[in-house]
């Protein structure tokens, strides 16, 4: 049996699907179970778990051969780092008292470092948390998601302009589709190996915000230019959006740390993979609804 965290998001979603099309039997940890009624199947078991609640996080790992967890910042959070750190020590708890022998957690390129990283610092701390707790641990760090371009295609269609606060606009960046990402995540639970491994994955190549306009231009018809979005407008936009001043001011930070490349895969460290889906096949998903 393996046991996964956020199988109603993009990421647990495409690992689900790889694991059911491989016969594996899987019990998805949800929320609201509720909502996640429409994943039940043959091999496939729903149950409530959330970090508030250790024991709901233990009782749903139990028995399992594998769990994928991932680390979830809180929009709302007044204090993102704290109250992040207090979800990987539940979940760190759940699993060690669990027994779960092999672990694959959902990281990010620049998980690596210290500080510096803005909101990426969260997942620092999930990996040094969750360090040591089961006699195999992966830590998958993909590159920027090319589904994050989701929130700007209204003003794609609307206005033909694609806000990006990553400067220069014609400079590649290490991106790859949540779709690969689940793919991997499926791989990597039915690959437990000893010790501690670090895989690193990002697209078939990198891509600019130049490159994201020229193909949504391309897939909506009509031209698309990229233009230069500020950190003031990227705070007051996601504030406006229902996040707390701290989330906003940690994911601006984010940006300035790519802008700067300090956000990149870090030489040396683990594997290193490629995923397969194209920034064209990506954006087609999103601009028909995720139906192609």
């Amino acid at each position: 049996m393996l046991v996964m965290m956020g199988t109603t998001g993009q990421v647990g979603g495409a690992a689900l699907e790889a694991l059911k099309q491989r016969g594996a039997a899987v019990r998805a940890v949800a929320r609201d179970p509720e909502r996640a009624r429409h994943l039940v199947g043959a091999r496939v078991e729903i149950v409530r778990g959330t970090t508030a609640d250790t024991a709901s996080l233990v009782a749903a790992f139990r028995g399992a051969e594998a769990a994928f967890v991932m680390l979830v910042p809180s929009m709302q959070a007044a204090d993102v780092l704290a109250e992040s750190r207090v979800a990987v020590q539940s979940m760190a708890s759940a699993l060690r008292t669990a027994g779960v022998p092999h672990v694959v957690a959902l990281s990010s390129a620049g998980a690596h470092l210290a500080e510096g990283n803005g909101i990426v610092q969260t997942l620092h701390d999930f990996e040094q948390g969750l360090a040591g707790i089961a006699p195999s641990i992966t830590f998958l760090r993909p590159g920027d998601f090319m589904e994050n371009w989701a929130a700007m295609l209204p003003a794609a269609r609307e206005a033909g302009v694609l806000p990006s606060a990553k400067l220069p606009l014609d400079a590649p960046g290490e991106t790859v589709s949540a779709v690969d990402v689940g793919r991997t995540v499926a791989e990597l639970l039915l690959d437990p190996r000893p010790g501690t491994r670090v895989v690193n994955l990002t697209g078939p190549r990198d891509y600019s915000p130049a490159d994201a306009a020229a193909v949504l231009s391309q897939l909506l018809g009509k031209p698309v230019m990229a233009v230069p979005s500020s950190r003031d407008e990227t705070i007051a936009a996601l504030q406006a959006s229902g996040a707390s001043a701290d989330y906003a001011t940690k994911l601006a930070d984010l940006t300035d740390a790519v802008n700067a490349g300090r956000i990149a895969v870090a030489e040396g460290d683990g594997e290193t993979r490629r995923g397969t889906v194209t920034l064209q096949e990506a954006l087609q998903r999103l601009t028909s609804g995720g139906k192609s």
